[in-house]
Formats: structure tokens, sequence, C-alpha cells
């Protein structure tokens, strides 16, 4: 009976230090989250709905005011808690502040800024100038060279003979200078020459070839007819032989018509002059 009695008992000890336990734990938890309690008593109006009134201590029972978190990159404004004044504190802003700023703002010029677009544009300005100071100038075109070539003309004597004159004139050096002195020499004499030439006028040289001391001048159909005569034809055979064979690989010429090689040219039964074969000096002797 004994032995019952002591399970008993020790029975009861643990289940009382069971609900010592349970109610510590409580009180614990009570202190720690006593604003919440309270304010959730108070907010809820607990003891008026059961008992009929709020207890004094209860009513005259302020919370703390839980002060904002941050876990430095969000902040976390806890909202104020239903039915308690919200008052302001130092360093915020209520809406009134917010709008009036907000319109100083816009009120307020904003600063004006610098034209970037400027010290670029003066430093290519400024580049572009020195540049155009270092550039030379434009160089002068250089004289063209000159060559002197000697061509034959035409002179009558007092009894009426044709001979021949030479004459020295100045012109552009080249590397044709068997064409350009042909050309100069159809062009015929200036007045400071004081000659003439039996070449017919209008005739054109259309091409001059070397080979093997034969030059083969090819002439425009012009060259064909001279209106002065037999002498009119030796004459202008005359001023090409002697104009052509004074360069060193010309030693005598064959006449070509509009790239044809011909016997005769001449105008008449009784006016012609042969051209089927290459002319020298000697040829007018």
């Amino acid at each position: 009976m004994a032995g019952k009695n002591s399970k008993k008992a020790k029975r009861n000890g643990i289940f009382a230090a069971i609900w010592l336990l349970l109610i510590l734990i409580l009180v614990i938890v009570f202190l720690v989250k006593k604003d919440d309690f309270a304010q959730n008593l108070k907010s809820t109006n607990f003891f008026e709905r059961v008992v009929g009134s709020t207890p004094e201590f209860l009513q005259n029972y302020e919370t703390k005011k839980k002060e904002s978190k941050t876990n430095g990159l969000l902040d976390v404004d806890v909202a104020p808690v239903p039915g308690e004044k919200e008052t302001q504190e130092p360093g915020t802003y209520d809406l009134a502040d917010l709008t009036s700023g907000q319109e100083e703002a816009a009120e307020s010029p904003a600063p004006a800024q610098e034209d970037s677009s400027q010290p670029i544009a003066k430093n290519e300005e400024d580049k572009a100038q020195n540049e155009r100071r270092q550039e030379k100038p434009p160089e002068k075109p250089k004289p063209q060279a000159m060559t002197n070539a000697k061509l034959f003309f035409a002179q009558v004597d007092a009894d009426g003979h044709v001979n021949r004159k030479s004459v020295v004139r100045q012109i552009p050096k080249s590397d044709s200078p068997l064409t350009d002195t042909i050309k100069a020499l159809l062009s015929g004499p200036t007045d400071s020459e004081k000659c003439m030439t039996l070449i017919p006028p209008g005739t054109k040289l259309l091409s001059a070839t070397v080979r093997g001391g034969i030059a083969a001048l090819n002439f425009s159909e012009q060259f064909e007819f001279n209106s002065v005569g037999a002498d009119g034809y030796r004459a202008q055979l005359m001023q090409i032989v002697f104009t052509a064979t004074e360069f060193a690989t010309v030693e005598s010429v064959q006449f070509l018509i509009e790239g044809q090689r011909k016997d005769y040219i001449g105008s008449g039964e009784d006016v012609w002059m042969w051209i089927g074969s290459p002319y020298t000096r000697s040829s007018f002797n």
C-alpha cells in the first residue's frame, strides 16, 4: 500500500513539474511578447467583450513603437497599429513637405549643362588649321621642255625658181620627235620666218614609223593634189624629205596616202609625180 502511494506521489510530482515548466514558458513568452499580447487584447477589446469592461492597467498601457528595420538593401517600415495615433518622427516628411519639395524642384531651373561638343569642334578646327599650315603650297607647273627642230620650206627667187629654205623653230619636247616635227612643218611658216610652203593646205599626218632607216609617212588625201603644178609637187616632196632626214635614224622617206602605197600623185595627164619608192635627199639634185 505504501509502495502504491509513493508511486502515485512521484507521478503527481512529475505532472506538477511539467505544469510549472509550461507556466514558466508561458511567463517567458508573455514577457517577451507582452507588447504584442497587450496590443492584441487592447485592439480586439477582448476584456470588454468577455467581462464588459477593459481593465484600467490595459487602457493605460502603452506599447513601444517598433523601429524601422533594414537589411541594408531594402527598408521595411512597420505599419502603425490600428487605433494608434500616428506621430511624425524627426527626419521624416509628410505629404505637404513632399509636394512643396516637388514644386520647388519644378520651379527651379536645372543647371545648364556645358556643351561638350564645343571643345571638340574647336579642337577639330584647330587641327584643321594646323594641317593647312603644314600643307606645302602647290608646286608651280614646270615649264615644258623645248627642243630645236629644223624645218624646210620653199622660197621663190627672182627668176621664178622654187628653192628650199631651212628655219629652226622651238617645239615641245616629246617621245615622238619625228611626228612633232612633221606636224610643225605642215602648220606652215610664221611671219618672222619669211618663207612659204607648197604642201597642199589641209594635209594631215596620219602616222609615222621608222624601220631600217626608212620613214613611212602616211598623209591624208589632201597631200595627193597640188594646185601649183609640177613645181608644187616636187617642192612638197622636197620639204618632207629634207625635214625628215634631219634625224640620224632616217635615210629616206616612203610616202603613203590614207595608209596605201601609190605609184603616183598628180592631177592630170602631164602632171604626175612618182612616189612608188622611197625618196632621199639625192633624189632632188
